[in-house]
């Protein structure tokens, strides 16, 4: 018996819960489940407050692992709901929720991957669900501009903390603020595509399949981030990756390169070409 199984059993014996609902990765056509995928599941209930998550989550198992949570207006909705991310032997994880049953429609409503797959007496025919809600538009030049602009001027942070020779900071402007510009520029090209239907996924995790095998290999040496000279050269070679993508996006006619951009990247590459600023 699946874990889901199991709660519709148990729910089924419970007149206090109305119907049970699954979101998130695997109701998407579009990705093949595996040992990883989480069940998220939420538990709509005539009166949550009756209800105690941790008798329900304990009735799968014996977690390793519980974070309890509140959510206000998760999915749109108008109540407090509450949350149990719940880790188990192996692999296994729930998500498991608790929501009052006047919340179904705005749950319904504010994610297309989400769906009602049991009903307290009646029988529920699986509904169709997508990842259309979590696409990424295509972008307008402002989106684009905005992007590149960013990405600039984050660049000349981690230059400010590679002369201040402080790693720590140069890192994380390049981790937190940095790369994530350059993950979006990635996804640009996708969602242009794929006509805007392109879904990033959390951190991105969905364009690593998109990217050529050249592609990842410039990815990957950017996390080479152990010494101050390894995260400089980490930081051109990602100046030469975006570049690659503007030059890309120009030829295409997708986007008109800004005119401040070869002003602002001359400051940079001078910057990282001076050993007496970052000596």
């Amino acid at each position: 018996m699946t874990d889901l199984q199991t709660l519709i059993a148990l729910a089924e014996k419970n007149p206090n819960i109305v119907a049970i609902g699954t979101e998130g990765a695997s109701n998407n056509p579009a990705l093949e489940p595996d040992v990883w995928t989480d069940l998220d599941v939420t538990l709509f209930c005539q009166n949550p407050s009756q209800e105690d998550g941790r008798v329900w989550i304990k009735a799968l198992g014996d977690p390793t692992l519980v974070q309890h949570l509140t959510h206000q207006q998760l999915f749109d909705a108008s109540a407090q709901w509450e949350c149990w991310l719940t880790r188990y032997p192996g692999t296994r994880r729930v998500d498991f929720k608790l929501a009052p049953a006047s919340d179904m429609t705005a749950y319904l409503a504010g994610d297309h991957l989400n769906g009602i797959v049991w009903r307290q007496g009646q029988l529920v025919e699986p509904g169709t669900t997508d990842a259309s809600s979590h696409f990424l538009p295509v972008p307008r030049q402002a989106d684009y501009d905005a992007a590149v602009n960013e990405l600039v001027w984050i660049a000349g942070n981690v230059v400010k903390g590679l002369g201040r020779r402080n790693l720590l900071y140069a890192n994380e402007q390049f981790n937190q603020h940095l790369r994530p510009q350059l993950l979006l520029l990635l996804a640009y090209r996708e969602t242009i595509n794929d006509h805007g239907q392109f879904d990033p996924g959390v951190n991105g995790k969905n364009l690593w399949p998109r990217l050529t095998a050249a592609e990842q290999q410039q990815l990957a040496v950017t996390y080479n981030q152990a010494t101050l000279q390894a995260t400089r050269a980490s930081l051109t070679q990602l100046l030469t990756f975006a570049d690659q993508l503007i030059e890309g996006f120009a030829q295409a006619n997708q986007f008109v390169q800004p005119d401040w951009l070869d002003r602002a990247e001359e400051q940079l590459y001078n910057w990282l070409n001076d050993n007496s600023l970052l000596a």
